[in-house]
């Protein structure tokens, strides 16, 4: 019989520009020590699960999310495991690129692009991503389609850690339920630390 393939798909912990509500996007940002108590809470609640794979983006706080877990993931009959395994990272699984508005606050971004940060956190239907020379909602859920395609590839079963971003865990959670990318709320991503759980079978994605 063939064996489950389980996804633990993780949000990074909190960072500085999370408090300061400050677009990341592809740009870095360290974790504040609440976020790295919220993935130390995070590695608690996984402490019985053996992972034989971990996944992240190319982002430092992925990054940096990913061996705290390994950390304090490490009950001491299955230390010599989690020591053999290695962070594999995608770039499929980066967060959307935002163009101009990275390093920017959400209050500048209304400022300075009234129509578009309206049209983000409020209509997001009408968004245009080329006008802050970002990248697309719907071509950044194709990217980490094709990055969670990878990562079925090559594992057919087990429990697979992935450490991701919150706006593309949105739009993939939207995916899940047949709802269009402009059903995207900004307001309303995952918490930081918090993951959900998918079943991948026959080329489907179920939330446990």
């Amino acid at each position: 019989m063939k064996e489950i393939l389980n996804l633990y798909i993780v949000r990074h912990g909190q960072t500085e520009w999370n408090v300061l509500e400050k677009f990341q996007g592809q740009l870095n940002s360290p974790l504040t020590e609440k976020g790295k108590d919220q993935i130390r809470n995070t590695a608690l609640s996984l402490a019985n699960i053996d992972f034989k794979a971990i996944y992240t983006s190319e982002l430092e706080r992925t990054i940096e999310t990913a061996k705290i877990l390994l950390e304090n993931n490490n009950v001491e009959k299955k230390k010599n495991q989690h020591e053999k395994l290695k962070l594999q990272k995608l770039n499929e699984l980066n967060e959307i690129y935002f163009g101009k508005w990275q390093g920017m606050s959400f209050k500048e971004i209304f400022v300075k692009y009234p129509e578009e940060a309206h049209n983000y956190f409020y209509d997001v239907k009408n968004y245009c991503a080329k006008n802050v020379q970002g990248e697309e909602l719907t071509d950044g859920l194709e990217r980490f389609l094709q990055g969670l395609n990878k990562i079925t590839e090559q594992n057919s079963n087990g429990n697979i850690l992935v450490i991701t971003h919150g706006t593309v865990l949105e739009l993939f959670f939207n995916y899940i339920e047949n709802k269009k990318s402009h059903a995207l709320d900004e307001r309303k991503l995952i918490g930081n630390g918090e993951y959900k759980i998918f079943i991948y079978k026959n080329g489907k994605y179920t939330m446990k």
